[in-house]
């Protein structure tokens, strides 16, 4: 049986394909297709329990750990760069002041640091259900949430979920409870990967794909206003239909890129002007991280204002 739509409650979901995973914790689920809204979704959701204990020990069990070879680095420190200054632009736009983050899922603190780099007058407090990330976060000087204990965070000017609402089971409760702490006027920045079934081999361990409608219709339920919606990225299309030549020489370039040699990659292109550091760029640049799309591609941003 499939379970209502989580955004827009639709009764008349399809089956679309079995999920596919590899954790026990996801076995039995089925991807679901909302003709009402098009969210595409996990049905029915994995048990809280077994979901709670995934997430405990979330980067051993999806990632094979935290990630800290050079590349990697300068990949996610590059990305979350370009993520601050979509937001700020929006800030400016909206002229919304901000002395204080709450961060849902910031894993070891690459965002927060560089937040905090450029504004380190900021009070930064984050919820991170790994345990392994915690001594990352607190070495930044974050405020981390104890988990579980309930918690209410004073008055927040701004909060940060990237890459988190999409392990979800019920996106209306969970956007909800956690900007409970935003003040009126305040802004939210949410990035969720668009799509992404249709191009990854394994669905785990996302349970929600949005796309613009209904993340439109998400925050709209919620009441939030000055909503805007993003592409970034390489487009889904070619995603869709990766090249095998194109795979073998981005495998080239990486191993190039480990050894030291990233001159030749780190070309500053067009949406790269705040990336100084070469390696970034050159991490960066084949993701086109740097681009918005007009058509669906690897990320969708949301920013909106309470």
């Amino acid at each position: 049986m499939i379970g209502s739509c989580p955004i827009c409650n639709n009764t008349q979901a399809k089956v679309h394909a079995a999920y596919r995973h590899s954790h026990a914790s996801f076995a039995g689920l089925n991807r679901a297709h909302c003709d009402a809204c098009g969210m595409v979704f996990a049905s029915p959701m994995p048990a809280e329990a077994a979901l709670k204990d995934y997430n405990t020990s979330y980067f051993s069990s999806a990632h094979d750990g935290l990630a800290n070879n050079a590349s990697t680095v300068a990949f996610f420190s590059g990305l979350s760069r370009l993520r601050i200054a979509h937001i700020e632009r929006y800030l400016e736009i909206h002229h919304i002041d901000v002395s204080s983050v709450f961060e849902l899922g910031p894993g070891s603190g690459v965002f927060a640091r560089n937040w905090l780099e450029k504004h380190p007058k900021t009070k930064y407090a984050a919820s991170e259900t790994d345990h392994s990330c915690h001594p990352y976060l607190h070495q930044l000087g974050v405020n981390v949430v104890d988990n579980s204990v309930e918690f209410k965070p004073p008055a927040t000017d701004l909060i940060v979920m990237s890459h988190v609402l999409e392990h979800v089971t019920n996106p209306i409760k969970f956007l909800s409870d956690a900007t409970q702490c935003l003040r009126k006027g305040g802004a939210l920045f949410i990035e969720v990967p668009c799509r992404d079934y249709e191009h990854k081999s394994q669905d785990e361990p996302h349970l929600l794909f949005f796309d613009k409608e209904p993340m439109q219709g998400l925050l709209g339920q919620l009441g939030f206003n000055n909503i805007s919606l993003s592409y970034h990225g390489v487009r889904l299309n070619r995603l869709r239909s990766p090249f095998f030549l194109h795979a073998k020489w981005m495998a080239l370039r990486s191993k190039l890129i480990r050894f030291g040699i990233v001159r030749p990659f780190a070309r500053r292109y067009p949406g790269m002007e705040i990336l100084n550091d070469p390696s970034e760029r050159a991490m960066i640049a084949p993701f086109q991280a740097h681009t918005e799309s007009d058509t669906p591609a690897w990320w969708l941003r949301a920013l909106a204002t309470k």
